[in-house]
């Protein structure tokens, strides 16, 4: 844990007006586009320029803040939870079959679990304060209304697909995050710690344990085939275009 990780405790009272806040704007954005806006791409688009502002807004803070500071080290969008920012917005206007599945399953499990147990690695200033919230509740709710105003849906076997990809992806990170500390340490004794392969991360999650290196991934491990079992199985029967098998309409 650097010396910039802020961790939220359900027993402050932001923990719950941030959290309820940006539930209640995220079920209010879903029924929206549902109701007014079924097929409407240029609507999908914007989606997609939102999320790529708030990652840029994440790096520009970065960049420009004083009390922040940029660095190579914690500032890249090298999280899961950045990359599928990145990959959401973009996806928006590729509209490929394979980014959305992942991102689907990878954004709404790794922003449900940031906002319930957050842990904000650049501080919580109000501005980095309320983009970690903003971002990481449209990572859950952006998937959601991409697939209901496209008509998009999974694949049988996509959610297997996504944990190789997941497993793919934090195996090279492993490496960069050791190229990072090891050929050019941070002069301030910070770690690059991208997607926690290198350390555990330290947000109140009952998911994490307080095990060495590599052994704390495992139960990480088990964890993301369970999410990926239970959103698999719950967008088959509650998504009826995945339960129907209706093609989708922009991609197939």
């Amino acid at each position: 844990m650097s010396e910039h990780d802020v961790i939220i405790s359900a027993s402050e009272p932001r923990y719950w007006v941030l959290l309820l806040s940006c539930t209640a704007f995220g079920i209010w954005a879903v029924r929206y586009f549902s109701r007014h806006l079924h097929g409407n791409m240029t609507a999908i688009r914007q989606v997609g320029i939102f999320m790529l502002f708030l990652q840029s807004c994440d790096l520009l803070l970065a960049l420009f803040h004083p009390e922040i500071g940029f660095s190579i080290h914690r500032s890249l969008p090298l999280h899961f939870c950045g990359l599928n920012a990145v990959l959401i917005g973009l996806n928006c206007f590729w509209m490929n079959r394979a980014v959305f599945s992942f991102t689907t399953f990878m954004g709404m499990i790794g922003g449900a679990h940031s906002v319930l147990t957050p842990q904000l690695p650049s501080g919580d200033l109000l501005p980095l304060l309320i983009l970690f919230y903003v971002k990481h509740a449209a990572l859950v709710f952006a998937p959601i209304i991409i697939a209901r105003t496209c008509d998009l849906h999974f694949r049988r076997f996509d959610w297997i697909r996504t944990y190789g990809w997941a497993v793919l992806l934090s195996t090279l990170m492993m490496g960069f995050n050791a190229l990072l500390n090891l050929q050019f340490p941070h002069p301030e004794g910070a770690v690059a710690n991208y997607m926690y392969v290198w350390e555990a991360p330290v947000a109140d999650n009952p998911l994490i344990f307080d095990w060495p290196w590599p052994w704390y991934l495992a139960p990480l491990h088990v964890a993301l085939l369970v999410h990926l079992i239970l959103l698999n199985a719950a967008f088959r029967k509650w998504h009826p275009w995945t339960s129907a098998g209706k093609p989708a309409r922009w991609f197939e």
